[in-house]
């Protein structure tokens, strides 16, 4: 029952299951609502197995053509980011990044102020939503939001940089592509490539993209995780992992670069290839940043659990030396400069 209402029912499982906090209680409108979920989800299978076919295939035909308000939009959720914010959007704004969906859960540094100026501009669309393991409300919430302005939609956390491997390409320009290659494509799913602390103790001045060069080799297990990039009108959202989405219909794929077809949130090597595209994830960055990082919680978890060290020790990959973000360094120190705020970070 809780697969298919997540499934078929999103609407009604994000409005109104998700808000209920307490499992038992959960469990209860379940079990009264059943007949009623059952057959709106028995609806839900007809329709996306028939009529709605004929409008995904016209999406899928008419999409990379068409004019959209943004081309490329992130979303992504927030806890006390002052710090490296602004990094993080100018860099994706340099590589085609045209639209932020920023949720706030809860910060308590001067974040809401660092970002006032993107606001402005409507470059920024920040929305504060607290509580606990909300990650997937947000993204939810999100998606809602940009359907129908944005041609792609990534859900990006703000240790993740996406980068294009080719750097006089954009990254719509390697959507295009890579949707442009293969028949049915809803999502491009892209392999984390984790980066240690490059062997920093305390917090360094400067960059993230220039302060931490040391990443793990292509085979390590640290970087099976995925992240994707969709066509907002073809995924239903992120039901049970931001890793995954779940698709508009069965005829619909979740791909890889190289269109190999992923059905988890895991894709291993040899397939976590970065030949077109990759995600830089930067997860615990000093270890000063990456205490600071665990005291504030999971934000995906219910219980905000704290991870342990073990963690930090786990994903602190240094093996390989890799200077490709050095690349963006000089014009991401120039937009900072050139959108600097008058606000100190606290």
């Amino acid at each position: 029952m809780n697969e298919l209402i997540k499934k078929y029912d999103i609407p009604i499982y994000f409005g109104l299951f998700r808000k209920i906090d307490d499992r038992k209680r959960r469990k209860i409108f379940y079990i009264i609502l059943a007949p009623v979920l059952l057959i709106y989800g028995l609806l839900c299978f007809i329709y996306e197995n028939t009529i709605d076919r004929i409008f995904v295939h016209r999406e899928l035909k008419t999409f990379i053509s068409k004019k959209y308000k943004y081309d490329l939009a992130f979303v992504a959720c927030i806890l006390n980011e002052a710090r490296y914010i602004e990094e993080w959007i100018e860099y994706h704004r340099l590589v085609g990044v045209d639209k932020f969906y920023i949720f706030d859960n809860g910060s308590t540094d001067n974040t809401k102020e660092i970002l006032q100026k993107y606001i402005d501009e409507g470059i920024v669309d920040l929305e504060y939503f607290p509580g606990k393991g909300k990650q997937l409300d947000m993204y939810y919430k999100g998606l809602r939001k940009c359907r129908k302005d944005a041609k792609y939609v990534g859900f990006i956390d703000l240790d993740e940089f996406v980068v294009p491997t080719d750097e006089t390409k954009s990254l719509v320009e390697v959507l295009d592509e890579r949707f442009s290659h293969f028949s049915g494509m809803a999502a491009l799913s892209i392999n984390w490539l984790v980066f240690g602390s490059s062997g920093h103790k305390t917090r360094p001045e400067g960059l993230v993209i220039e302060n931490y060069l040391n990443r793990a080799e292509y085979d390590s297990k640290t970087n099976r995780l995925l992240k994707f990039i969709a066509n907002p009108r073809l995924i239903k959202g992120c039901i049970t992992s931001p890793h995954f989405a779940y698709l508009r219909n069965g005829s619909l794929k979740q791909l890889n670069e190289k269109g190999i077809e992923i059905d988890s949130p895991w894709n291993d090597y040899p397939n976590n290839t970065y030949d077109y595209i990759r995600i830089n994830h930067y997860y615990g960055k000093s270890e000063e940043d990456c205490k600071a990082k665990f005291n504030r919680g999971n934000v995906s978890r219910p219980d905000y659990i704290k991870r342990k060290w073990d963690q930090f020790v786990l994903y602190d990959r240094n093996e390989v030396h890799d200077e490709r973000m050095l690349l963006y360094c000089d014009r991401v120190r120039q937009s900072l400069e050139g959108s600097m705020s008058n606000e100190k970070i606290v």
